[in-house]
């Protein structure tokens, strides 16, 4: 798949391994994630560093990354805003979104092998990908 910029690809890369990562960790176990959501509600630090961060990561991937102009790039830019504004959420109100959030995770098997999946998919697409710079931005 074609896209405009090389960033794109390599901001790809970097989320399907992430997602790839993350479902592999909870689907052998490595983590377990109605622990790491416990955790979370008995520590409001924790929440609000990791709001934050996920606030931060977002933020800067919108700033460096506000193409809409092929699949690849929305995808890139629509992680971007979603992570900033999960991020918001999660400092302003952490109870309702971690109450979701343990719903979620409910079949960790599941929500895994769905991370994993997705983490591949975008790995491939980003690996796979070509970057036309002259292509509409």
């Amino acid at each position: 798949m074609t896209t405009a910029l090389p960033l794109t690809l390599h901001l790809l890369l970097l989320i399907g391994l992430y997602d790839f990562a993350a479902g592999l960790a909870g689907f052998t176990g490595q983590i377990e994630w109605t622990a790491i959501i416990a955790e979370f509600e008995r520590s409001p630090a924790l929440t609000f560093i990791t709001g934050f961060s996920a606030f931060a990561i977002g933020g800067a991937i919108t700033i460096g990354h506000r193409h809409w102009t092929d699949l690849p790039a929305i995808i890139v830019s629509a992680v971007g805003w979603v992570a900033a504004a999960e991020g918001l959420l999660i400092m302003v109100f952490p109870k309702p979104l971690l109450a979701l959030s343990t719903k979620l995770v409910r079949n960790q098997r599941a929500v895994s092998l769905f991370a994993m999946a997705l983490g591949f998919l975008l790995t491939v697409l980003a690996l796979t990908g070509h970057a036309a710079p002259r292509a509409q931005v």
